[in-house]
């Protein structure tokens, strides 16, 4: 139901009082559209404790009670009576679960029996209102703990270093008198590349060695 409002039919006047007829036309409407929107269920705080209450007597997996195979404190398994007979998201007047709520409390088919205690009317309404905005399920009742993420594969091993060339430890220094301990691997142009025993590889340029050093070089 929409409200329309013509603004060109109040005069425009500067009096209080045309001030005031306007705030009484306005405000209702206001109210009215405010009070008018709808909450959607949620089915872990407004279903869950509905079921609990009136239904896991019959119809429970933790109490072993799973009176015509349907248990409603188990969402994997509820998900399975979503199949157009016990809920038909949608349409709550095709779904079993609401329409035994719905009858009449001496009918044969009434749920819960009428000697145990009965939802009120306002949470049967709630249980339509679920089914009819889709009976989602998401995150709600006794839902199990989402899966955990696969393990991320194991790093791939780290490329093994080129063997040494001639297999020889050395010692090697520079111009400015520094030494390490290392294999000569190969000479690219200009440069030779060592390695250390631990796997770590240098290039320096053969113009910076000293001259025993880039004799060992030319060897």
């Amino acid at each position: 139901m929409g409200i329309c409002i013509d603004f060109t039919t109040i005069r425009r006047r500067n009096s209080p009082t045309s001030h005031r007829a306007m705030n009484r036309l306005l405000f209702p409407a206001i109210i009215f559209v405010q009070t008018s929107v709808a909450l959607a269920v949620d089915f872990q705080k407004d279903l869950s404790p509905l079921f609990k209450t009136y239904c896991y007597k019959c119809h429970s997996e933790s109490a072993g009670k799973e009176k015509g195979k349907l248990v409603l404190d188990n969402v994997t398994r509820l998900t399975a009576k979503i199949d157009g007979k016990v809920i038909t998201a949608g349409s709550p007047d095709k779904s079993s679960l609401f329409k035994s709520m719905a009858l009449p409390k001496d009918d044969d088919d009434h749920m819960p029996p009428t000697k145990e205690k009965q939802p009120t009317a306002a949470e049967v309404a709630l249980v339509k209102q679920w089914i009819t905005e889709g009976a989602k399920l998401e995150g709600g009742g006794a839902a199990p703990a989402p899966a955990a993420a696969p393990p991320a594969p194991p790093a791939p091993a780290a490329t093994p270093p080129a063997p040494a060339a001639d297999g020889g430890v050395l010692t090697w220094s520079n111009t400015e008198g520094k030494t390490i301990k290392a294999t000569q691997l190969r000479v690219e142009g200009e440069n030779v590349v060592l390695q250390r025993d631990d796997g770590v590889c240098f290039t320096l340029p053969i113009s910076k060695l000293s001259p025993g050093s880039q004799a060992q070089v030319k060897k």
